[in-house]
């Protein structure tokens, strides 16, 4: 009997191994082929839930730029 409990117990903890494995290689395929299909932005393009797209090459002037921007807009509080 406690052969047999031993064995379920192996049984158990190797297919727990090899689910966390597959899900975390789906994860990781599935944020890959997400970041491939995305479209970079251009300067005005506006990005939502709907239409995403990806930036590249943010840096700190550009950030600057798009405070200045807001704030000149007078959407952000001064």
């Amino acid at each position: 009997m406690k052969k047999i409990l031993i064995q379920y117990l192996y049984i158990f903890v190797i297919t727990l191994i090899m689910l966390l494995v597959f899900t975390m290689v789906h994860a990781c395929e599935e944020k890959q082929v997400l970041d491939e299909t995305l479209p970079i932005c251009e300067e005005y393009q506006v990005s939502t839930e709907e239409n995403p797209c990806r930036k590249d090459n943010v840096d700190i002037n550009t950030l600057s730029d798009a405070l200045n921007k807001l704030g000149e807009s007078g959407t952000l509080p001064r």
